[in-house]
């Protein structure tokens, strides 16, 4: 594997062209890409995947999970931020607003929106995705990879809960959010952000010691599934760039899975290590993976579509 400074055109992020930092290369096994190089912009603060892949590429690596069994193991942790998200909206946006989820997944927050009382609500995922649980409660379903069969203008609300980490482009797709939104209508995503943990496994980089640590640590947090990890100061940019206001982010420790889970998955699995003893080993993982002073993890951010001038 190499293990040596890559170089790139720019942050995938900010677009930055200076100030771009290589932290290191780890192995994917998902695509044709088998080395993914990390990198940090001092200018926006966003940690990235500086390979370039395209659409195809993704397709191909996300054919190798095995998607309901994801879901499976993710549902209850899901539920709770689905139900937070619900009752944020219940709070903003009327009951008969037009919302739409993108990167709805396996459709859980569309019917998770209907229970909460909302009548008019929409999804969208990429091609082939089977969706056919919620046909009988979406008021439409759009499929595609570019979002252009999503109308322009059409929507009170759009939600993208842990969207914006996965796609090539993230400026594109939130001036996409902007195309799709009514005048002052509601922008709201979670997304995962950088954390001092983060930080501290970056220091360990530079130590030959224990750069494999590191090394470990950045292939759970970007790799060929999550492409970008932001920074408040990042997310600002690209949503006042896509003309966006009244933005409001705050950050939170947020895991999908216990802590347990994280530990055998990412530490021993990949490693080729025993995941029996992943039990033994969480509590010391536990201050570094789920608590709010070192892992604040997750984004949640909402803005309005700042209303053209007449």
């Amino acid at each position: 594997m190499k293990n040596e400074k890559q170089m790139i055109e720019k942050c995938r992020v900010c677009a930055a062209t200076t100030g771009i930092v290589y932290l290191c290369d780890t192995y994917n096994e998902h695509s044709k890409t088998t080395s993914i190089s990390h990198y940090r912009c001092t200018t926006c603060g966003s940690v990235f995947v500086g390979n370039s892949v395209d659409g195809e590429e993704l397709g191909v690596a996300y054919s190798t999970l095995d998607s309901k069994k994801y879901y499976e193991e993710i549902v209850s942790e899901n539920i709770k931020k689905m139900n937070t998200a619900s009752g944020y909206l219940k709070s903003v946006v009327p009951h008969d607003a037009s919302i739409i989820d993108v990167g709805t997944g396996d459709g859980l927050f569309v019917e998770v929106l209907r229970k909460a009382g909302f009548s008019d609500v929409s999804a969208h995922e990429i091609e082939g995705t089977d969706l056919t649980k919620i046909n009988n409660i979406a008021s439409y379903i759009y499929q595609d990879f570019d979002y252009k069969t999503i109308p322009s203008d059409k929507f009170d609300a759009i939600t993208l809960l842990d969207v914006v980490e996965h796609v090539i482009e993230p400026q594109y797709l939130i001036e996409t959010c902007a195309r799709i939104l009514k005048d002052g209508g509601l922008i709201y995503f979670h997304t995962p952000v950088v954390t001092k943990t983060d930080r501290f496994m970056h220091f360990l980089l530079r130590l030959p010691i224990l750069k494999k640590a590191g090394a470990i640590w950045q292939r759970g947090r970007t790799s060929i599934f999550h492409l970008a990890n932001y920074t408040p100061e990042s997310l600002t940019l690209i949503l006042e760039d896509a003309g966006f206001s009244e933005i409001d982010i705050k950050v939170k420790n947020e895991l999908s899975w216990p802590v347990t889970k994280y530990v055998r998955t990412y530490l021993l699995e990949k490693q080729g290590l025993p995941g029996f003893i992943a039990p033994l080993l969480s509590p010391f993982f536990y201050p570094l993976l789920a608590t709010d002073t070192f892992n604040a993890n997750k984004s949640i951010v909402s803005a309005r579509k700042v209303a053209k001038i007449a």
